[in-house]
């Protein structure tokens, strides 16, 4: 019943955390792309989330939705595959979805008491971490964010995703390292080439 109170009480904040994250940092990033593709993009992942919240057997705060162009990737922890089965049908039946890229992994040892003490606020905390790092990206020159995906979890920030040069990727690290609230930068950024 308290879980419930919980989610109900706080969508209307984590929409909003959400949304800052997905349109702002799409819609400078890539000048090609239409205002109205980085929107489609946005909406697509705040109805994947939006299903995520309300779904008893998903932790939505461990599951990183990135949209591009229809097609939606999927990073985090979930505790067994069945889990990453569902998440991955649930992205794919939502509409405007071309395909999924389900990258999910399995917790190791389930999502025991680890998952347990991570509080809403930590969750919510996290979410402005990621939104704040994608923003900034996304107004630095020198870096798509675009093709960035970042994920915060307890101020871990994990990057991931492919960058031009060495360059772009040791800049990507820096500013989520400099960014408030951040403990540790987990650098997973290829470059192309």
């Amino acid at each position: 019943m308290h879980r419930l109170l919980v989610r109900t009480i706080a969508m209307p904040a984590l929409l909003a955390i959400l949304s800052l994250g997905c349109s702002q940092a799409h819609s400078k990033a890539d000048v090609e792309r239409t205002a109205g593709d980085s929107l489609h993009d946005a909406s697509i992942t705040m109805r994947i989330k939006t299903t995520y919240l309300f779904n008893g057997h998903l932790n939505p705060f461990r599951i990183n939705v990135d949209t591009r162009d229809g097609v939606v990737t999927l990073h985090g922890t979930v505790p067994s595959d069945v889990h990453r089965d569902l998440a991955g049908e649930i992205a794919k039946n939502a509409d405007g979805v071309k395909e999924v890229d389900n990258q999910l992994s399995i917790a190791q040892g389930g999502d025991g008491p680890d998952e347990a003490d991570k509080s809403f606020s930590q969750s919510v905390h996290d979410a402005s971490t990621s939104a704040s790092i994608k923003l900034s990206l996304a107004f630095e020159r020198g870096v798509k964010a675009s093709h960035i995906i970042v994920h915060t979890d307890r101020g871990t920030v994990t990057l991931a995703g492919e960058v031009d040069s060495q360059a772009e990727r040791q800049l990507a690290a820096r500013i989520a390292h400099d960014t408030e609230g951040v403990k540790h930068v987990v650098n997973q950024l290829q470059v192309r080439g």
